[in-house]
This record gives C-alpha cells, structure tokens and sequence, in this order.
C-alpha cells in the first residue's frame, strides 16, 4: 500500500476514548452495535484530510439526512458535540501512522466563555445585515457563549478559532497557510444517504473508459437496458445541469434522479471509488438502499477497483448479510480485507480484529457473531 493508513489510536473524540486499530488493511470493515463508535472513527480518519484548518472541522458537524451540516444546528452547537459529553475538560486527541512511516498527533480543545460583542457584528456571524437606522444599532451590546478552539499538530499550534453561540458563518483566517499539513491524497465520505442528493462523481469516471464500461455492466442489475450515463445541460434553461441515464426502454433519457436509491447509490459509490485514487474513501453503512440481489456484483466491482487504483477503503455495517457478501464477493481481495467489531464495556471501548479469511471461518464455521 501507498499513502495508507496503517494505524489510528483514538485517545478521546464524541464518545470515543483510548480506542486503537492497529495494522490496518487496504479493506477494512468496521461493525459493531449501534452507537459503538463506526461513524465517528470515520470522522477523526475524514479530520485528518487537512486537521489545521478549521473548514475541515465543520464537516464533522452533525449533519442532516442528505449527510450535510443541518441548518438547525449552530457551528457552536456542532462543534461542543464533538467533545466527549461526559469529560468537563473538552479535548480532542488522536494520532495516526501512515504506511511509509509518518505519524501525526492532532489535538483539538475548546474553552468556554461569556463574551460582550457588538450587536452588528453578531447579526455579521448569523449572516445578517445590520438594520440601517440613527447609529443606535452599532452601540448595543450582546452578551454570547464562546468556544475558543485550538488545534495543535505535533504540539505546534496551528489554528485558534473562536466560534460563537447562534454562528452561522464559519470561514479560516485568510493569513493561515495550512498546505504543509494536509494528507497526500484525497479522504472522501459518503454518508448512508448521500445518494438521495443526486450528485455523483461521474467526470472522474469519464476519464477510465475501461472502469466506466464496467460499471455499466454492474448498473444492468439494477436496469437491464442501460446505455449510458452522461452530465446533460439544457441551453434552454436557467439551470444547472443533471445526470441523466439513456436506456433503451425509455425514449429519451431520464434523470437519475428519478430512478430508484439503489441505482442511485450504487452509482454514487462506484464513482467516489475513482475519484478517491491514491487516497482514502469512507462508506458509512455502504449497504443502505442495495438490493441484497445486486449486491454481489456491486461489492466486488467496488472492492477490486480501490486495490486497482491503490484506494484504502473503510466501510461501516451492522448488516450480517452485507458483511457475509462483502466478504465472500471476491476471492481476489480476500487477503486485503480486515473485520473490526467495536464494544463498549465498563473500562470503554475495545476491539476484536479479524483478517478476511479468518472472519468467514469465525462466522461460516464457528457460529461467531462479527457484528
């Protein structure tokens, strides 16, 4: 492997502490019960995408449905749920080695305050204009609950932010230079429910016409008579352009939009697939909306197209039957693939690690339960 993951040791992030997976595969699955901790280990390995800058850090946001940061939370809001809950003293801390022998220490903490600010620059953070008037409007006076958030890589401080209660608005000082401590590849998530949105990846895919017949061929277990999926732009329109499938049992071609979540989310997964080459790609509960009759042929045209483009994937599920055929859709990448089931006990968190072989043994043989 290149430019992978080999080790993450989580010392505290949500509610997460002392957590560490070691030797890590270019295939790694992650399961466990609900709330044990799979989503959020995606959220510290997305963090480190570029940890010193702050932008990073709002996409850890609770998002909504569609995977977005959701409107009815405040950047204030957002960022204290990072926290551990429970710990008075809010930090972040984790570390991870890279397969060439590189090791990051990232650390995020957060002091709370009371802050006195002008009522203009207030309405400035929520993205509202001040109301023009006599000039009484500047002078007055807002009292708001602050975070002041510093990061530290490597124990050099790199960013400090403050971030105000009700903040809509969250940009990085322009003088920050930040480059020097971003990842060599490009990290890339995708949410359960991303592919309701629509948008997929389809210009990275455009440029391996070999992948993109293949992917086709996967797409037919979805609609029998495709054709092709292309970006249309009506000239005719005030709009941005669509995604559209041309198929031979309709006159024209549709929209993906209109087809169904599995079509939509197999194709979405499929290109991320090529778009994250040379980098890091996070499913988060990758089986969500796949029909279990298309998802042999989905899983291994995924599975072996990230060794091909040298892609470390990390996919979350506490779905047996997408596990087993996970597992069982390519005999090829059985040794590139790693099970860890998350617990959560009275002393926190631990892990059982499995390679893939063993895990189906574990499963098919000895009744073991991976999720």
């Amino acid at each position: 492997m290149e430019n992978h993951i080999l080790d993450v040791n989580i010392q505290s992030f949500r509610g997460i502490e002392n957590l560490e997976l070691q030797n890590l595969n270019q295939i790694n699955i992650l399961t466990g019960d609900n709330n044990s901790g799979k989503t959020s280990i995606l959220e510290v390995i997305q963090s480190f995408q570029n940890p010193a800058d702050i932008r990073e850090w709002r996409m850890l946001v609770r998002r909504n449905t569609l995977g977005r940061t959701s409107p009815d939370i405040t950047y204030y809001e957002g960022f204290y749920d990072l926290f551990n809950i429970n710990d008075d003293d809010k930090k972040i801390k984790y570390s991870i080695l890279l397969d060439n022998g590189e090791q990051k220490q990232i650390s995020m903490s957060a002091k709370e305050s009371i802050e006195e600010i002008l009522e203009k620059d207030y309405d400035a953070m929520r993205g509202f204009s001040s109301v023009a008037g006599d000039g009484q409007q500047d002078d007055n006076i807002r009292t708001v609950p602050k975070l002041n958030i510093n990061i530290l890589v490597d124990g050099k401080q790199v960013c400090e932010h403050d971030i105000y209660d009700g903040q809509t608005i969250l940009v990085r000082h322009a003088d920050e230079d930040l480059e020097e401590y971003a990842y060599n590849g490009r990290i890339i998530y995708i949410s359960p429910v991303r592919h309701a949105e629509g948008n997929i990846y389809l210009r990275k895919v455009l440029d391996y016409p070999e992948l993109y017949e293949q992917m086709l061929q996967v797409l037919r277990e979805y609609d029998d008579d495709i054709i092709s999926i292309n970006y249309d732009v009506d000239e005719n329109r005030y709009s941005r352009g669509c995604y559209k499938i041309l198929s031979k049992a309709n006159k024209k071609a549709l929209p993906l939009n209109v087809y169904g979540d599995g079509m939509k989310k197999a194709v979405l997964m499929m290109s991320a697939v090529i778009a994250a080459k040379d980098g890091i790609l996070l499913l988060d509960e990758f089986e969500t909306a796949i029909h279990t009759s298309a998802m042999t042929k989905t899983f291994k045209w995924i599975l072996e197209t990230c060794i091909k483009l040298n892609v470390q994937v990390f996919l979350t599920s506490h779905s047996r039957e997408a596990i087993d055929k996970l597992l069982k859709c390519s005999t090829d990448c059985l040794d590139k693939i790693s099970v860890y089931t998350l617990y959560k006990d009275d002393e926190g968190m631990s892990v059982r690690q499995l390679s893939g072989r063993k895990a189906i043994e574990a499963q098919d043989e000895m009744g073991l339960e991976l999720r």
